[in-house]
């Protein structure tokens, strides 16, 4: 069902006279004092064109498509220490698509709120080490601050695999056919918005993981569960991936004062070895 604010949100971009030339139909259908037939049939033709316009517009203007593929699809990824040079992966849960773009302009992002307190260092972060709030991030990762041996752990987070994940992507890389692909957990329902602040289309989800008992290991059954929220600016070209098991409440507050600035370089297909990769926490 569309709404006002969508339908004002999908009017954005239609040619004015378009637009006028329904209206005028409209008006002009009402100031009859009696409707013939003839009018009807303009004023449902206006209405119709209306919507048209606004349906296909609101269809053109959000930057990711997402759809479940067949557990027999393919995804093949060049894997070099693989004898065949390649690894081949099917039943994944989630594909996630952008549109063709032949440039993506390359980022970094600050937190300007995070759940913890940032440490000096965070393995596997991009920078990990001399971090401060003043730190401009390509990837940032909060596994090591579970490890509660390590000199940073947050207890709460004791359990956890994954509290919280920060990346970024760029749509050139999925050119020719290349996709976003969740291998293992299935996606909760999948909500799609407009965030006008920070002028990025969103896609989010809660997902889960699992696991059948395995009582030859002395193992129970259980359910890995963690939320997701991809940010793509489709005239700049990148994509931004929040994830992690904090909750996604605090995932919004993390993504909505997310500071993100462009490095200068452009990004293009031929950078990129792989069009496919994993928004799985913790995989690829």
């Amino acid at each position: 069902m569309l709404d006002s604010l969508t339908l004002l949100r999908a009017m954005n971009g239609i040619h004015e006279e378009y637009v006028v030339m329904a209206g005028n139909l409209y008006f002009d259908s009402r100031q009859a004092k009696r409707f013939k037939t003839k009018r009807i049939i303009t004023l449902a033709l206006a209405a119709a064109l209306i919507l048209s316009l606004g349906i296909a517009a609101y269809a053109a203007f959000f930057s990711m498509a997402q759809r479940v593929p067949e557990k027999s699809e393919t995804f093949r990824i060049n894997w070099a220490e693989n004898e065949s040079g390649y690894i081949e992966w099917s039943d994944a849960k989630l594909v996630v698509t952008f549109p063709e773009t032949a440039e993506s302009r390359e980022i970094e992002f600050r937190p300007g709120w995070l759940p913890y307190e940032l440490p000096a260092e965070l393995g596997g972060s991009d920078p990990w080490n001399h971090l401060s709030s003043d730190s401009w991030f390509k990837r940032l990762t909060s596994e090591t601050l579970c490890f509660l041996d390590g000199p940073h752990a947050v207890p709460s987070y004791k359990g956890m695999m994954q509290p919280l994940l920060i990346e970024t992507y760029y749509m050139s890389m999925f050119n020719n056919g290349g996709a976003l692909l969740l291998l293992y957990y299935t996606p909760d329902e999948i909500t799609e918005e407009h965030w006008d602040d920070l002028g990025v289309d969103v896609m989010r989800f809660h997902a889960t993981q699992h696991f059948d008992a395995r009582p030859e290991y002395n193992m129970p059954e259980y359910t890995l569960e963690q939320d997701m929220i991809l940010m793509a600016k489709p005239d700049a070209g990148w994509v931004v991936r929040i994830c992690g098991e904090v909750g996604m409440d605090t995932l919004l507050k993390v993504a909505k004062n997310l500071e993100v600035r462009e490095t200068g370089r452009t990004m293009t297909s031929d950078d990129f070895e792989n069009h496919y990769t994993f928004m799985d926490g913790g995989v690829g």
